[in-house]
């Protein structure tokens, strides 16, 4: 009780420099339906921010003609902008393929359906976990020959592996059974709504910076420029340029909102920004010899 308290007082602290500064008065507040949501994102994703959601929707703008995620992941703050109709229109894109693949896929009502119905009949004649290590072992060799296919093993492996992190990842024996389920499976359902309309792309994050428009506002959250266990072992599976990302951001005229973790070096890059310090719980994956959650040092940086 005492860790909890702590931690409860520490998120506090974090927020209580933007309310000071009047960062409330243009984002919502805590009764806002930002921070409630009605749409859930279906991944696992290492460094996903939805136990961040609360601390992200103090720093949200009202309101945006255009909302974009250029690094779209697994999409929990997507989903809830697309929840109160945040903006008129929505734009999300990621340079990983197979995620892509599962966006377009579940976007679609008939080939989403027909995936968690095909999902739940596998789900439901697997007897244990050594029978999903099984077809777990003989699909990540597989080469889809189809959006469908890779969207629908992506989904798979994402419910199996340590931390979601598809076929990259080892084989979880506790994940295959406490994640690969009917509810999880279920979760597929409501994406056609929650994604009708919005606009998906394989792009570089470059492209859809660049792209102008009007009132757009950008929510970016990069992987962490201190490697760390969240994207593998010694953070081996992400090169990212952060440099590149710092500069383009810089010359747009978007507005634009970045969680980061907090170290020198991002700081200085961006130094012409404005930046607030937060805390982020990490998932049990990232915890202490104790079994608990690791809290982070993150950085809200952004324009407006």
């Amino acid at each position: 009780m005492m860790h909890q308290t702590a931690i409860i007082r520490e998120m506090n602290q974090a927020v209580e420099p933007l309310l000071a500064a009047g960062v409330s008065a243009g984002a919502p507040t805590d009764a806002s339906p930002l921070s409630k949501g009605r749409y859930r994102s279906p991944l696992r994703y290492p460094g996903g921010k939805q136990k961040a959601i609360e601390q992200i929707s103090l720093v949200f703008p009202k309101s945006a003609s255009e909302y974009r995620e250029p690094l779209v992941g697994g999409g929990s703050v997507y989903f809830h902008a697309k929840s109160i109709s945040f903006a008129k229109k929505y734009w999300i894109n990621d340079k990983f393929q197979e995620l892509v693949s599962f966006w377009n896929t579940v976007q679609n009502p008939e080939t989403c359906e027909e995936m968690r119905i095909e999902l739940e009949k596998m789900r439901s004649k697997f007897k244990s976990a050594e029978e999903i290590k099984e077809y777990f072992l003989k699909a990540r060799l597989e080469n889809p020959d189809t959006e469908y296919r890779e969207a629908f093993l992506f989904f798979f492996f994402n419910r199996v592996t340590f931390s979601g992190t598809t076929r990259a990842g080892g084989f979880s024996s506790s994940a295959s059974l406490r994640r690969f389920t009917a509810s999880s499976i279920d979760r597929l359902a409501p994406m056609p709504d929650a994604l009708a309309g919005t606009r998906i792309t394989n792009l570089g994050f470059e492209d859809v910076i660049r792209k102008p428009g009007k009132d757009v506002f950008l929510f970016l959250d990069p992987p962490y420029y201190t490697a760390t266990k969240l994207y593998g072992h010694g953070g081996s599976l992400h090169s990212f340029d952060h440099e590149g990302l710092a500069r383009l951001l810089q010359d747009s005229k978007h507005r634009f909102l970045i969680t980061y973790d907090d170290c020198p070096e991002i700081r200085k890059l961006y130094k012409w920004a404005k930046i607030q310090d937060w805390s982020l719980q990490y998932g049990m994956n990232n915890c202490n010899l104790n079994r608990e959650s690791k809290i982070g040092a993150e950085l809200f940086i952004s324009n407006y």
